[in-house]
């Protein structure tokens, strides 16, 4: 395959596609991201209060030391996808970063 060679006139409109399809899909995306988040917090704050009424009550035994492990190996697992995030993000700027100025706006208005 050969190099293909875009007039300044057709690397611009590719260029304003990409950062205007990524503004879109961000906003989209931090919307809907913001409104998952509000219920699955709820979900989750539900969840840690019957358990810790049923741990009060004795109905369940909570093994703390298990817990924490649990908890630390998915904080890591969670950096390591950051980091591949991280590395695809770096790889395509111009759509990534509409994308993440989409995605803070539809964070903050959604």
């Amino acid at each position: 395959m050969g190099v293909v060679e875009l007039s300044s006139g057709e690397l611009l409109s590719a260029l304003l596609f990409q950062a205007g399809g990524g503004v879109i899909l961000g906003f989209a995306t931090g919307y809907a991201f913001k409104k998952l988040v509000k219920v699955v917090l709820v979900v989750l704050g539900l969840f840690t209060v019957g358990f810790l009424a049923l741990a009060y009550y004795g109905v369940v035994a909570v093994n703390w030391d298990k817990l924490a492990l649990l908890v630390e190996r998915a904080v890591y697992g969670a950096q390591a996808t950051a980091y591949s995030v991280q590395s695809f993000i770096v790889a395509s700027i111009p759509f990534a970063g509409a994308f993440t100025a989409g995605f803070i706006l539809g964070f903050r208005y959604g």
